[in-house]
């Protein structure tokens, strides 16, 4: 039928766990509250009283007569519809209104509330409009509206004769609706009205449905753990295709009206059981066994309306157009009833929606009922305050989410600055800790420098006075003092100056004067050779760890070889630095692990000086030793 299928849609709103705030929640109530109002307004609108009208009726021989019959006229009360007068009748009926019109002719308005299915309409003999189908497939012009000019030329002093030829179907409640005649503007702010509610909402209703079934069919493909989306999605894709019916003006792709029908049934009962099981899925439960069995019964229902007879399909269609309305009405009815035993439930916020929907509802199946003489359907339109619920609930779902997002960030801040803080204590901590043991590792490199440098110097010029101890003048001892100050200002000039690199040549030329002559003396022949280090320029502290590395390997010589001759060489191969001392003394041991068994030579804190040395330098040492040869060898890569 053209109008009952507009039944409940409430509760269409997402599936979450949170609460909307108090101040949310009776705004909703508010708005629901007002658009009640609203509703109990509109339905009033069409009760304005016409001007005076006779109206009368009479059947068409068939379908296709151009003319009415002259007797079996009628007296009619609109609206009508003939299905009580004639029942079961399908075809056309002609209504014939007339009324009296002054002698002085102005401009009327004439509104048509509707008619029921298609039609056409006559002044006088004259057409003023027609539905482009009168046979089947009928136009479905049921739900629209329509207001003429009626100018002088139209009109004649005394009676004037409206004449409707109706098409319809007696079970989709065939008929024609209210009709009024007044002042052009009076009329046409009616008609305005009317085509707001009958029309204009409607196609906004649907859009809107059409844009919110997108939007959540793809939330709920992106988070498709919380299925009461999925639900919501597919359930507002069926009432987009149900509520097509206010606007449909013709029942393509089928045939016959019999067939959108059927459909739009089918629709209405499979939406009840998709509402229900996002009720459920939105109040947090499962009814599996509950959500089968409505499943089952729209399944039978949908079989029933395609396969009923003809004849008997409008009572198969008005039984299950009952059934899915109701299912509708109790699913509403029981969640209000569960959200105002249960404070904590989701359910509780969306309630005067809830509520909305089960009244427009109700209205609705009293009107298809014919309880409610009326054709005029209401529940799409709260489709409206449905979906203003379902951003209400989201906004307030969302700026929860923002707080919990705002005071985590506050948490955090906190936390990151109490983790600051104790980074800062940790950090002086280490910061002390590494102060000093750089103290202490000045400590043992200057240990380490004077025992190689004055400590050597001091070793040799021990041995000498021991060998010589009355030979030795007083010039013999100045030089000794001598080197003494000179290889302590070596140290200082290394580590007391920050003036950059300096020629590794010009540090070595007074080393290798003080060591040769100190070598002389005590009968070892020292021979050096040098090779392209003259513009070789090296930090001071590997300056000073090289000259160090050399002077304790020939205080090793000195002390522990008991040899006759030492080579020295010091050579730049590319990339490397090279520096190897040779002697030919009694030599030691090495073993696998690197340590010493002294054969007159001993390792002592001099070869662990040679080794933390090389280590500094990033160099690799060389021991080999034999009697009659021994070798210490460094090879340090240059930085380029």
């Amino acid at each position: 039928m053209p109008y009952q299928e507009h039944l409940p849609q409430a509760g269409r709103e997402l599936a979450h766990r949170g609460r909307l705030p108090g101040a949310a929640a009776r705004l909703a109530a508010l708005i629901g509250a007002l658009l009640s109002l609203f509703l109990l307004l509109a339905a009033t609108t069409g009760a304005a009283a016409a001007a005076p009208l006779q109206v009368e009726a009479v059947r068409a021989a068939g379908w296709h007569d151009t003319a009415p019959p002259s007797e079996g006229w009628t007296p009619v009360t609109l609206p009508d519809s003939w299905a009580t007068r004639w029942p079961g009748f399908d075809g056309v009926v002609w209504y014939r209104l007339t009324w009296q019109q002054p002698a002085q002719l102005r401009e009327t308005g004439l509104l048509l509330n509707y008619l029921n299915m298609a039609g056409e309409v006559s002044l006088n003999g004259t057409t003023i409009s027609r539905d482009p189908s009168l046979v089947e497939p009928l136009t479905r012009a049921w739900n629209t509206p329509r207001y003429w000019l009626l100018a002088p030329p139209l009109l004649r002093p005394g009676t004037n004769t409206l004449l409707v030829r109706v098409s319809g179907l007696a079970a989709y409640q065939a008929g024609l609706g209210p009709v009024e005649l007044g002042e052009p503007a009076a009329m046409q702010a009616r008609y305005e009205r009317e085509q707001l509610v009958r029309r204009d909402l409607q196609v906004l209703g649907l859009a809107v449905s059409a844009a919110v079934s997108a939007f959540f069919a793809a939330w709920w493909w992106l988070r498709r753990r919380e299925t009461a989306y999925g639900w919501f999605a597919a359930m507002s894709v069926l009432w987009l295709l149900f509520a097509c019916n206010q606007v449909a003006t013709s029942p393509w792709p089928f045939g016959t009206n019999h067939a959108w029908q059927a459909l739009n049934t089918s629709l209405l009962l499979v939406f009840s059981v998709a509402y229900m099981v996002f009720v459920l899925r939105y109040g947090g439960r499962r009814l599996p066994r509950l959500e089968g069995a409505a499943l089952l019964v729209a399944v039978a229902g949908v079989l029933d309306l395609w396969l009923a007879p003809l004849s008997t399909l409008a009572a198969h269609r008005a039984v299950w157009t009952l059934a899915g309305g109701l299912t509708v009405i109790v699913v509403n009815s029981t969640a209000i009833v569960h959200a105002l035993r249960h404070r904590g439930s989701p359910l509780r916020f969306i309630a005067p929606f809830m509520a909305l929907s089960a009244a427009t509802g109700a209205h609705d199946l009293l009107v298809f009922t014919q309880v409610i003489d009326s054709n005029l359907y209401y529940t799409n339109m709260s489709s409206y305050v449905l979906l203003l619920g379902m951003a209400l609930t989201q906004a307030a779902r969302f700026a929860q989410s923002l707080r919990r997002i705002e005071n985590f960030n506050t948490e955090l801040i906190e936390e990151v600055n109490a983790a600051k803080a104790e980074l800062a204590a940790t950090l002086a901590q280490q910061h002390a800790l590494e102060l000093a043991h750089a103290r202490i590792g000045e400590r043992v490199n200057l240990v380490s420098d004077l025992h190689d440098g004055l400590g050597g110097m001091l070793v040799g010029s021990i041995a000498t006075l021991e060998r010589q101890p009355g030979n030795l003048g007083a010039p013999e001892l100045l030089a000794m003092l001598k080197r003494l100050r000179d290889d302590l200002r070596l140290i200082i000039d290394a580590t007391g100056r920050d003036d950059g690199a300096r020629a590794l040549g010009e540090l070595l030329a007074p080393m290798r004067h003080r060591s040769a002559q100190l070598l002389d003396a005590n009968g070892i022949d020292c021979r050096w050779k040098v090779t392209d280090i003259d513009t070789l320029e090296l930090p001071p502290s590997q300056s000073l760890d090289l000259m160090r590395f050399l002077q304790e390997a020939l205080t090793n010589v000195l002390k522990h070889s008991g040899s006759q001759r030492v080579d020295v060489t010091v050579a730049r191969t590319g990339a490397e630095l090279q520096l190897s001392v040779r002697d030919d003394g009694r030599g030691f041991v090495v073993d696998d692990t690197g340590s010493t068994r002294s054969t007159g030579n001993t390792s002592g804190a001099g070869l662990r000086n040679l080794r933390a040395r090389a280590r500094r330098l990033g160099g690799e040492l060389q021991l080999h030793s034999r009697p009659g040869e021994t070798q210490v060898a460094l090879r340090m890569p240059l930085a380029t």
